[in-house]
């Protein structure tokens, strides 16, 4: 069995930019988003999908960082005014979809891939969100549809030089600015890959900042709480309490 759960606003934004002015973009953004869907689900062989939605409230990494996604542009007024209506010809088409008040997709998602994994079930998270590849394991991989890649445990370690679980810690130092993540002020992409090659971990790198290369070792002891806010702000959660059973979310295709 097979479980592919969508990032339902990463792929209907980008659908909607690409026919966006169009006098038929909400019958495109509709069609095209369902052929995708349905597109991953054959490539994935699911027996079991999920479109995963979020609403506009506060979420606890709001409360945690006040700057959390500053900056990032909002949704096209004309989108949000036929959201509704697309979501409800995906339903229509058989394409479960499932939002919870309060909580962000990326953790509404998080916790049904671990639930699903526990379960024996493969998983197939359908995103560009870079976020989801530290849950790749032997049973999840992402599915970028618009760049074409799988991101797979080999993939992740060819990327990042990491395992996918060591990613936050990562992220961590370089903080991430699609999520105005603030990370560690003067330490890079290279400087956090020297970091954790020398320290393994981003709590040792922390405790102990001598062990990490001279040159970054004033930045760790002056960043330190940023780094742990930012692991905590990058890191998906995965204990949402969802109140919904895999059994429901059968394909009916």
């Amino acid at each position: 069995m097979h479980l592919l759960i969508i990032d339902a606003m990463n792929l209907i934004r980008r659908v909607y930019a690409a026919v966006e002015g169009n006098e038929l973009a909400a019958e495109a953004t509709m069609t095209r988003s369902l052929a995708i869907i349905h597109g991953a689900a054959s490539r994935s062989e699911a027996t079991h999908w999920v479109m995963v939605f979020e609403d506009h409230h506060p979420t606890w990494r709001h409360e945690l960082w006040s700057e959390y996604k500053a900056g990032r542009s909002p949704m096209p007024e004309a989108l949000e005014h036929i959201l509704g209506d697309i979501r409800k010809y995906l339903e229509m088409n058989g394409v479960h979809t499932f939002n919870l008040s309060g909580w962000e997709a990326d953790d509404l998602a998080a916790t049904l891939a671990v639930k699903a994994g526990a379960a024996g079930l493969a998983v197939t998270l359908l995103s560009t969100d870079k976020g989801f590849c530290q849950l790749v394991n032997s049973s999840t991989r992402v599915l970028n549809h618009f760049d074409r890649l799988w991101w797979d445990e080999e993939q992740v370690r060819e990327r990042w030089g990491f395992e996918p679980a060591r990613l936050p810690d990562f992220w961590a130092l370089t903080g991430d600015q699609t999520n105005h993540l603030p990370g560690v002020a003067g330490i890079g992409a290279k400087g956090a890959g020297q970091v954790l090659d020398s320290c393994q971990t981003l709590d040792r790198a922390l405790a102990w900042p001598d062990l990490a290369p001279e040159r970054y070792r004033k930045a760790l002891k002056e960043g330190w709480q940023s780094a742990l806010i930012t692991r905590e702000l990058a890191r998906l959660r995965t204990d949402v309490p969802l109140g919904i059973s895999l059994s429901a979310l059968r394909a009916s295709r």
